[in-house]
């Protein structure tokens, strides 16, 4: 009986001993705080600028004034040398007539010009005789008539002759288009045979969604580059022209504004129809406190942020905003330049906690790589 006794209370201190040990332990990390580190977020220095955002534009390359190539009379094609979409080179023949109407016109001058040596003769003739009174003063002027019209004749044959275009040479530097002529083909005065599109004058083109035509100014800068090119080159310039007609955009369907890019530096080998993207720096009247949309923070219809002091303590500050165009928010209050705020807030911040310096041992490395501590934060402006 008594060993049964004894087994009992040691059973019954054991447990005593365990159940203190348990609420022990349950109490110490009950009053006890998850620690969040500074790594664990991103971070920027406060400041003011006009530089409010970009704005990613789709372009093409349009020509300005193609150049029509006509002739003045009907001639029949007889060689081309080219198709739509060829570069040529000003001084490039690009194709050849029928020698037949040039063949002809020659004929007639050498037979005219055979009929008024006769003529001539025959009027140095009939002079003589008329000084010796074998000819009458009428015989005379008939023949000078008649020489008269021969030369005409001639001039008016060399006259059609120059303008019976035997080649067709191109006049600049640029690429064919909208070509018509074929072999054989029999050549109309009123429509052109082709056109040539002077590399040396190309429009770039952007286009601006009617919701971001506000933001878009003249003389704004712009970045391109071509959509689909071994050349990765970006180009600097700035907006020149803004239409004030809408239109429908063929690259997406939506309205837009058209406008008009000049490049500091001319980009090579542009051919109507190309695909270009820009960037638009989009800039305010005035220089203003500005920040991501994401570090902003919302509840019951106010706004806040968070920001972080050198002794990594926390504080929520109520601001006020204005939208804007692109990722970025203008504060217009409740901010002050040179804070440190918290880029990407999470539900874990609150008013007075004190961050943890340092890695956060628990995040991976992609986590640790995305944060910058606090007195390493910069300005970012998307």
């Amino acid at each position: 009986m008594k060993n049964i006794f004894k087994g009992k209370l040691k059973f019954i201190i054991i447990l005593l001993i365990l159940i203190i040990l348990g609420l022990a332990y349950y109490f110490s990390h009950a009053n006890s705080k998850e620690k969040i580190y500074t790594q664990d977020y991103s971070y920027m220095e406060v400041k003011k600028t006009d530089e409010i955002g970009t704005l990613n534009l789709n372009g093409y390359i349009k020509a300005n004034n193609p150049i029509g190539i006509f002739v003045d009379k009907k001639l029949k094609v007889k060689e081309v040398f080219i198709k739509n979409g060829d570069f040529v080179e000003k001084g490039q023949v690009l194709m050849t007539f029928d020698d037949d109407e040039s063949n002809k016109l020659n004929r007639n001058i050498e037979k005219e010009r055979i009929n008024l040596e006769k003529i001539q003769r025959d009027l140095k003739t009939t002079r003589e005789l008329y000084k010796l009174g074998g000819a009458s003063r009428d015989e005379v002027r008939n023949l000078e008539d008649n020489a008269r019209i021969s030369q005409l004749n001639i001039d008016e044959y060399t006259e059609v002759l120059n303008k019976t275009a035997t080649e067709v040479r191109s006049p600049v530097d640029g690429v064919v288009s909208n070509l018509k002529a074929q072999e054989n083909y029999l050549v109309d005065t009123d429509s052109s045979l082709l056109e040539i599109i002077d590399s040396n004058d190309l429009r770039i083109i952007v286009e601006i969604p009617e919701y971001n035509s506000q933001s878009v100014k003249l003389g704004q800068s712009v970045k391109v580059r071509q959509d689909i090119s071994d050349d990765d080159k970006v180009y600097d310039g700035e907006i020149t022209k803004i239409s004030r007609l809408s239109t429908t955009s063929t690259l997406t369907s939506e309205n837009v504004l058209e406008a008009d890019v000049k490049t500091k530096e001319v980009i090579p080998n542009l051919v109507p129809g190309f695909k270009i993207k820009a960037v638009l720096q989009l800039k305010a009247d005035e220089k203003n406190i500005i920040i991501p949309k994401i570090a902003l923070q919302s509840e019951n219809g106010k706004y806040f942020v968070f920001t972080i002091d050198s002794k990594n303590t926390v504080k929520r500050k109520e601001v006020t905003v204005k939208n804007i165009v692109g990722d970025n928010i203008i504060v217009t209050s409740g901010l002050n330049v040179g804070e440190i705020l918290i880029v990407t807030p999470d539900n874990r911040l609150s008013d007075g906690l004190v961050l943890t310096e340092g890695d956060n041992p628990n995040s991976s490395k992609e986590e640790e790589a995305a944060a910058v501590p606090a007195d390493e934060a910069e300005v970012v402006v998307n």
